[in-house]
């Protein structure tokens, strides 16, 4: 099946030894202002995923207007961020060693820091380490809500949860949080399976505020559900994080963003129909298939560790050129890569580190 471009430009970056990481800033900078506009009068906030891009650069680019605060994936992302001045930070996840536990409250002396939970043997944990410390930390029930990953299964059990952390030191609860981004525009009964996370989240809420507690925080949703999140009205916080940069797959989804990356390979070798680039498995992500060409369409595209054969209509680019591929998957990408080189307007004008790469303790 023929594989065609994504909307967007090739910004013809000189001076970079391939493979390279590039980002179209002015592209990047318009998806933020895009889901600006999007929030405007919905009273919701945004917290943006920042394990998208693991860059610090990026994720303060991305604060500021509705976007309050961060979130983290793992301890070790929130480190970063933290070291780089961000001081509002939410761990959208379960923290039960009580090494990552330590860190975790460290962490809390000098920004505020979230985290969220399900099972009342790491409230204690983080309880007894925040009392020591002197701190407080924020927390937030984890609801499943779809996944059957993490999370508490009923009301009551939130509640329970609750009930728990109530008792405990050191600890604030906040709200409760769920996760449904993972479904995709093409999965089966989609609108049915976001409607029965909404009524989980919902049923879990209410039953907490039922029973006195404060729910101040609703969170959820991710790019590929951003729009239904902002119609829901339990919601109040945005999760998303690939807004900014995205992915081709979600070009179809009616939002109003627009690829901003580039995996930037050479021709190294050229047949009739055919171009070999040095791009391969170790730079680019590949959970949603191989990256998409960009400014020209390509019949077939195999990807071997160092290589992507593209076979294409002639004339093929010349030997020594450079091609642009659009990542189909962001996070696994930048994970890839120690610094992402940044142009505007065309022109290379910066290079920044991926600090958080790797950073998944």
């Amino acid at each position: 099946m023929a594989t065609t471009a994504p909307a967007g430009r090739r910004a013809p970056v000189l001076e970079l030894s391939t493979p390279a990481l590039v980002l179209d800033i002015d592209t990047f900078e318009a998806n933020v202002a895009a889901l600006e506009r999007l929030l405007a009068g919905t009273g919701k906030t945004v917290r943006p995923h920042v394990k998208t891009h693991r860059t610090p650069e990026l994720a303060r680019r991305q604060l500021g207007g509705s976007a309050v605060g961060i979130t983290c994936a793992t301890v070790g992302e929130a480190e970063a961020m933290a070291e780089a001045g961000i001081d509002d930070i939410f761990v959208a996840n379960e923290v039960v060693d009580p090494r990552k536990v330590a860190r975790l409250v460290a962490l809390a002396g000098r920004a505020r820091i979230a985290v969220a939970v399900d099972d009342p043997e790491p409230v204690a944990t983080l309880s007894r380490a925040a009392a020591r410390a002197g701190v407080e930390v924020d927390v937030l029930i984890d609801v499943d809500v779809l996944l059957h990953r993490c999370g508490v299964a009923t009301p009551a059990d939130a509640v329970a949860l609750a009930r728990v952390i109530e008792r405990s030191g050191g600890l604030r609860l906040r709200g409760i949080m769920g996760y449904e981004g993972r479904l995709r525009l093409t999965d089966d009964d989609r609108a049915a399976k976001l409607a029965q996370a909404y009524a989980r989240l919902a049923d879990a809420r209410d039953a907490l505020v039922a029973a006195g507690f404060p729910v101040e925080v609703v969170s959820a949703a991710g790019t590929s559900t951003l729009l239904e999140a902002l119609a829901n009205p339990e919601i109040t916080e945005i999760q998303a994080g690939v807004y900014a940069l995205m992915e081709p797959e979600l070009l179809d989804s009616s939002l109003p963003f627009q690829c901003a990356v580039a995996i930037r390979g050479t021709v190294i070798s050229r047949h009739p129909g055919r171009i070999v680039l040095d791009v391969g498995r170790r730079v680019v992500g590949m959970e949603y298939g191989p990256p998409v060409p960009i400014g020209f369409a390509a019949s077939r595209i195999a990807m071997g560790d160092e290589h992507a054969t593209i076979e294409m209509a002639d004339p093929v680019p010349a030997l020594g050129s450079e091609v642009d591929l659009a990542p189909g998957q962001i996070r696994t990408t930048f994970n890839l890569h120690d610094h992402v080189w940044v142009s505007r307007a065309g022109r290379l004008i910066d290079s920044w580190p991926i600090t958080a790469r790797g950073s998944s303790q």
